[in-house]
């Protein structure tokens, strides 16, 4: 199969170990001879072909130019059927107009079985083009990763007070549950009726990680299935209350406390945490000033729940972990500043601030700050 012109190296036969020796040498972590197409032979030349890459290019060129006589040619390749791709690009390479290949996501989120991909480039295409784009991506995918039955694409940003995104199915098995492998914990879910990233997988990592005392009494408060909890109690023996006012993450939560064998004991909740600040409130009576440890990932309003969290906290002090959006520039400033000012308000303090910085990228301009800080009440 024909394909279109593509540049090779032409050296003599007698030359072709020579020239890879010398690929070898000067090229060491770069791939310069693209293994899509055959090597060919005319006559007593042998002719490589080369990536498309013109800084490379010219940098093979300057860096053999003495040591062995070689042309650089243009002509069509033939594939090779025995390539396989690596990455989106490279599949879909031949499958796409050029005008279309600079769409094609650099990344993508994988829970189980199941792909999340984001288009950010599509939206002065017509539909139908989008479409036919789309699910060919959608598609290499799944012949890249023969773990991914389903891809879905991320169609709003998350929102309500059950945290949920859109998501529009694109192509393979419409299933949108799955369970998804992390830091040694298995999690069931739904990847449209409850919350869960898998961006913080080092979060929860750092978190459960951490230099955390036996007997603990932890609270996650925005806990959605599970992963803060399950992973902090997978290797700590602590005791976690873990809330949730979305009910299905609520049985997804209690499910996946099942199917981990964990050293601590995980308590679940299904309501509004503000609920707890009723004096009336059972849980409350038994939870007001006992809190050794909190964690508040609920980046888009944690802030204004840090009236539940001192009801909670030991009066005496303990450790918050709070995650924020925050603006740039100097994001953490205003992160830590946000928790200062709301605190104060509470008659509460920041003892210490253990850990601050950014987690990722949330849009353009803001980044996700996490506070790790020992906070107290004011004497």
């Amino acid at each position: 199969m024909k394909n279109k012109e593509i540049s090779f190296i032409k050296v003599k036969k007698s030359e072709g170990q020579t020239f890879l020796k010398l690929l070898k040498a000067y090229f060491k972590d770069i791939a310069i001879i693209n293994k899509k197409f055959k090597v060919e032979q005319e006559s007593n030349y042998i002719l490589f072909p080369l990536i498309d890459d013109h800084i490379e290019l010219r940098n093979l060129i300057n860096k053999i130019s003495n040591k062995i006589p070689f042309e650089i040619v243009q002509k069509q390749g033939i594939l090779n059927s025995q390539f396989k791709p690596n990455t989106l690009y490279d599949f879909l390479k031949n499958e796409l107009p050029d005008k279309f290949l600079d769409m094609i996501p650099h990344s993508y989120d994988q829970l189980g079985k199941v792909a999340i991909l984001e288009f950010k480039k599509f939206k002065d295409l017509k539909k139908k083009d989008t479409t036919i784009i789309k699910k060919k991506i959608a598609n290499a995918i799944i012949n890249l990763n023969k773990n991914i039955e389903s891809v879905f694409e991320k169609k709003s940003k998350i929102r309500g007070q059950h945290r949920l995104r859109e998501l529009e199915f694109l192509y393979g098995v419409n299933n949108t549950e799955t369970l998804y492998k992390e830091n040694g914990c298995i999690f069931k879910l739904d990847i449209v009726k409850t919350f869960f990233t898998p961006r913080l997988i080092y979060e929860r990592k750092r978190i459960s990680d951490a230099n955390i005392n036996e007997n603990e009494l932890i609270v996650d408060l925005f806990a959605g299935v599970g992963p803060f909890s399950i992973q902090i109690a997978k290797k700590n023996r602590v005791n976690i209350y873990s809330f949730d006012i979305n009910p299905l993450a609520y049985k997804y939560l209690r499910e996946n406390i099942k199917k981990n064998h964990l050293k601590g004991k995980i308590f679940p909740y299904n309501f509004d945490v503000k609920s707890l600040l009723d004096p009336q409130n059972e849980l409350r009576k038994k939870l007001n000033d006992s809190a050794d440890r909190i964690i508040m990932n609920l980046p888009e309003n944690a802030i204004k729940f840090i009236d539940v969290a001192c009801v909670l906290m030991k009066r005496s002090g303990g450790i918050l972990h709070i995650y924020q959006f925050c603006e740039q520039p100097n994001a953490i400033e205003k992160a830590l500043e946000n928790l200062t000012k709301t605190l104060k308000n509470l008659n509460w303090k920041v003892k210490e601030v253990l850990n601050s910085k950014i987690v990722k990228s949330y849009s353009p301009k803001s980044d996700m700050i996490v506070i790790d800080a020992e906070i107290k009440m004011l004497e």
